[in-house]
Parts: C-alpha cells; sequence; structure tokens
C-alpha cells in the first residue's frame, strides 16, 4: 500500500456512492466506514468522550506521557499514521496500492488525520446542507423532525468543520461537489484518477452497484435504488420540506451558517435561500412537526437518551463515571 485515502464528506452526502466507484478500480481497496481514527485521536481530547474508566483522568495521564516524549504529540501521530496504516494495508487483500477511509464523522478530526499522515490523498466531497438535511430525515427519521436529535453536530458543527479542513488541507487535497459530480461522473472520476496517480477505467462507472463494503455502516438505501449515478437525487429534498413550517425551519438552518463555510465549498447562500424561498408548500402536517421539533429540541438539552438510553443505563448502573 503506498498511503490511505482519506474521504472527508459530511454524512448522506453521497459518500458511499463515490466510495464504491473508487473501490471498483483494481488499485483502491475499501471496507464500509472503519471509524478507526476516532477513538484513537479522541484518547488525546479532553473532551468528547464517555468511558468506564474515567476519560478527563485518563486525558490528563495520556497528556502527561507525551509531553514527555522526545518529539512531543507530533511523535504520537506519527506512531499513531504507523499502527493505522499497518492495519489499511492488510484489508488490501490484492497488493492494492490504496485503502480508502471513508468515515463521514471523520469531519470531527480532520487537522489530527493530516498529523498521523501527512502524505496520504485527501478527498473533500461537499453537498448542499438542504439536500443533506433531507436526505437524513427521509433515511433514518422516517420522514420526520421527531429524531433530528441525533444528527445536530453533523448540521451544525459539520459544515463549519469540512469547510476548515479543506482549507487547511486544499493544497494537496481534490474536492468536488456532489452535484456537480452526479451531473458528470466521468469528467470528476478522471480528475480523480489524476489526482491519484492511476488510470482511469471506464468500468469504475459501469459496476460500482456491484461492489461488496462488507459491513454494516454506509448508505442503506442509495445503492439498492441507483445503479448508475443518477440526477433525481437533486430534486429530492423539495418534497420533504413542503409545508410552511419546514420551509421556516430549513431557512432558519441555513441562514445559521456563515457565508464563508457555503463559498469555501463552492455555494452561494443567498443562491440557497432563493431556492428555498422559491419551494411551493401545503398546509398539512402543522401539528405533528411542532410536536416532533418540540420534542427533538428537549432531547437535546435533556439528553435522556444518555441518562435513560436502554443500553448506556444497563452499562452505567452500577459504575461511577468520573
Amino acid at each position: 500500500m503506498k498511503s490511505p485515502i482519506f474521504l472527508f464528506s459530511l454524512p448522506r452526502s453521497g459518500s458511499t456512492l463515490l466510495q464504491r466507484i473508487l473501490m471498483s478500480h483494481k488499485d483502491i481497496a475499501s471496507l464500509s466506514e472503519p471509524w478507526l481514527m476516532l477513538p484513537f485521536i479522541y484518547a488525546y481530547k479532553k473532551e468528547g468522550t464517555l468511558t468506564e474508566y474515567g476519560h478527563y483522568t485518563s486525558f490528563n495521564a495520556f497528556d502527561d506521557f507525551i509531553d514527555n516524549l522526545p518529539n512531543k504529540e507530533a511523535d504520537y501521530y506519527s506512531a499513531l499514521g504507523s499502527f493505522a496504516s499497518t492495519l489499511y494495508e492488510r484489508q488490501c487483500l490484492k497488493n492494492e496500492k490504496y485503502f480508502l477511509d471513508k468515515t463521514p464523522r471523520y469531519f470531527n478530526i480532520i487537522p489530527q488525520i493530516e498529523k498521523s499522515f501527512p502524505d496520504a490523498k485527501f478527498i473533500f466531497l461537499f453537498r448542499n446542507p438542504t439536500h443533506v438535511m433531507s436526505s437524513m430525515m427521509q433515511t433514518w427519521c422516517n420522514g420526520r423532525f421527531k429524531k433530528m436529535y441525533n444528527y445536530d453536530r453533523d448540521l451544525t458543527f459539520g459544515p463549519k468543520a469540512l469547510s476548515e479542513g479543506y482549507e487547511l488541507l486544499k493544497d494537496k487535497a481534490y474536492a468536488v461537489k456532489y452535484e456537480d459530480y452526479v451531473t458528470n461522473p466521468e469528467k470528476y472520476t478522471k480528475e480523480l484518477c489524476e489526482y491519484l496517480d492511476i488510470d482511469f477505467d471506464v468500468n469504475m462507472l459501469n459496476l460500482f452497484a456491484s461492489q461488496n463494503t462488507k459491513g454494516r455502516m454506509g448508505d442503506p438505501t442509495g445503492i439498492q435504488d441507483y445503479s448508475c449515478v443518477d440526477i433525481r437525487p437533486l430534486e429530492k429534498w423539495k418534497s420533504t420540506f413542503n409545508t410552511p413550517l419546514r420551509k421556516k425551519y430549513l431557512e432558519k438552518y441555513i441562514k445559521n451558517i456563515d457565508g464563508k463555510v457555503f463559498s469555501i465549498q463552492g455555494y452561494e447562500k443567498k443562491n440557497i435561500l432563493v431556492e428555498i424561498e422559491e419551494l411551493t408548500v401545503k398546509k398539512k402536517r402543522y401539528f405533528r412537526d411542532k410536536l416532533d421539533l418540540i420534542y427533538s429540541g428537549l432531547v437535546r438539552v435533556l439528553k435522556p437518551n444518555i441518562w435513560f438510553g436502554m443500553f448506556i443505563k444497563l452499562w452505567a448502573k452500577n459504575r461511577f463515571l468520573s
């Protein structure tokens, strides 16, 4: 294996489609969503982890250990990169040139991944956040707001983290918008192959649906619905936000995102707001949506899914977590 490829995106941005297209090439291996780097990088983060052994105390001990290394955190990230590369390489069962790690929540740790793999290949896949929110609602929440609290960080922190990550890596990364890619997949696949220094193979666009990612993570619906790259998903968001309340909620969400975040990714905030304003809406589902939003908001504030969640409650029952 020459190096890993990291595909950075928000969840529901078309990353599984792009992953399968790339892994259709003989030089690229991949596997579902590894999530490999998250626990090891969060070991060196003060916040963000709940453990049996007390993560805050662990962080202090870990910080002391790293502070006494000859090159401090540079030594840790170098060793972490070597460790992960060993595992990535063992997934290259046919001696592929690259292993592609497609884990959407890596938007939380882009700078640390770059420190661990300074010579890796980095691909950024951007998608209009209105489409992302719609896809999350339709795929994971039965078209409702009720369980959208699960994806609050993805939608509020994710776009900013992706843009900041791209600004950090843009001199050695490749970026493409999902909307552009599905409109002209051959053009952008050729560009990706050039960036990766591999030969373009037209079969990448013909055989991707047959690729087996051998895991439980990833898109549970899109690959089943589409056997070729399709532009139909570009219009689906309109049927999700088809009531006055939903339209207003979406507009507020977009207004709360910094315009610079959009411009870095190649979007115009004002154009997205115009598209929302032009939506045709119907007067229905007001009370259900309002109750769903109240419920989701309360969960975000009170966090009963943490304190009273079935598995966490059983796990924490006889433990004091420091």
